[in-house]
């Protein structure tokens, strides 16, 4: 029996650690190219794997170069903005669109969150022609128009998921609240806000992941304005992807990746954190 206990946990830890290593290759592959001097794939070996010189000429291009007019240092900030601002926004219109259909009578409204949670099934590349002919009639073909954009996606599956979070919370909670003075928003914000932590955690995810990470509808409203693009943009431009006739440059491509990934890991370490206070700080009635 003690054979077969240790013949389990073997076998438990090999593919616990085979797919930590499935996991993690791909980020340190990445890394290795970014800090090779190989230009292109082809270019690269099993032996690069565990280099013996490490190269920063592709980082310090990349930040200190001028690209079509631009530089990547602008577009990540032009990227950081425009993700921030789509949390933002996503963040708030989930949550107060899912605390209505939660706690208020609003007409129609199990048809209304029947429609929402149907709406979530559409791809989102099905919108993408869509709302750049909408926007360009509107001469919206800027930030603001791409914020606008970009927030109806998230927020739309976020609304659905906040309903269900704040169905969960009593009722009770926000009762007693008022009736110590607080106002409806005011619970809506100390109290809600608070316990749904890990929707508003997951929302900010999702919403600034999928701006800061989007190239094609960015592409679109912001190609024109080299000085507007995103880090997406740039970097596909940067990295010679755009000529076919070309050995495009990997290693660049690899370090602007490597630069982009930092604050969404920042945002995933924040987020997490933000769940565990959330779960670890849920009190009853008192």
């Amino acid at each position: 029996m003690k054979i077969l206990k240790y013949i389990r946990l073997i076998i438990s830890y090999a593919i616990l650690i085979f797919m930590a290593l499935f996991s993690v290759f791909p980020l340190y592959y990445i890394i290795m190219t970014s800090l090779s001097n190989a230009p292109n794939l082809i270019s690269l070996d099993v032996s690069d794997l565990i280099p013996k010189h490490i190269y920063f000429a592709a980082y310090k291009d990349l930040l200190t170069a001028n690209y079509y007019g631009g530089s990547f240092p602008i577009w990540i900030r032009n990227s950081l903005i425009l993700a921030s601002s789509t949390a933002v926004i996503s963040i708030l219109l989930a949550m107060i669109t899912g605390y209505a259909l939660s706690r208020l009578n609003i007409p129609a409204k199990k048809t209304l969150a029947a429609f929402i949670y149907i709406v979530t099934f559409f791809p989102y590349t099905a919108t993408a022609v869509p709302l750049y002919l909408m926007f360009a009639k509107f001469h919206m073909l800027n930030y603001i128009g791409l914020i606008i954009a970009y927030t109806p996606g998230t927020s739309i599956f976020a609304a659905f998921l906040a309903k269900l979070a704040i169905d969960s919370i009593p009722p009770s909670y926000e009762e007693i609240a008022m009736v110590d003075g607080l106002s409806r928003f005011q619970v809506f914000l100390r109290i809600v806000m608070r316990l749904a932590l890990p929707i508003v955690a997951l929302t900010a995810i999702l919403s600034f992941s999928g701006a800061y990470l989007d190239f094609a509808l960015a592409y679109a409203f912001l190609l024109p304005h080299v000085t507007n693009w995103t880090a997406t943009i740039g970097l596909y431009y940067a990295a010679g992807l755009l000529n076919p006739a070309s050995a495009p440059n990997y290693n660049l491509f690899a370090a602007g990746s490597v630069i982009m990934g930092i604050p969404l890991t920042a945002l995933f370490i924040v987020s997490q954190r933000m769940m565990t206070r959330a779960y670890s700080t849920l009190a009853g009635v008192k």
